[in-house]
């Protein structure tokens, strides 16, 4: 199972949900799928709905739609194995 550091590019505020990510602060993802690198973690269709549920386990429940959040720019990546 691939396990990915993301550590946020930069300040992250949603105030209607109650949200605040540090630029630096760092998650841990498990994504439970061969062939996920941190290139295609956030452009493989087949992780998202795992992806949302980690971001989740994160404290991190944001609606699916909100693209900025799951997105690749938003986050450095690096993979643990």
């Amino acid at each position: 199972m691939p396990t990915f550091i993301i550590k946020a590019t930069h300040n992250i505020d949603r105030p209607q949900i109650g949200l605040h990510i540090n630029k630096g602060q760092e998650f841990t993802i498990h994504i439970n799928m061969m062939g996920i690198t941190p290139y295609n973690l956030f452009n493989n269709s087949r992780c998202q709905d795992a992806l949302i549920q980690q971001f989740k386990i994160n404290g991190i429940d944001v609606p699916k739609s909100d693209y900025s959040i799951y997105s690749r720019g938003t986050w450095d990546i690096t993979m643990l194995r």
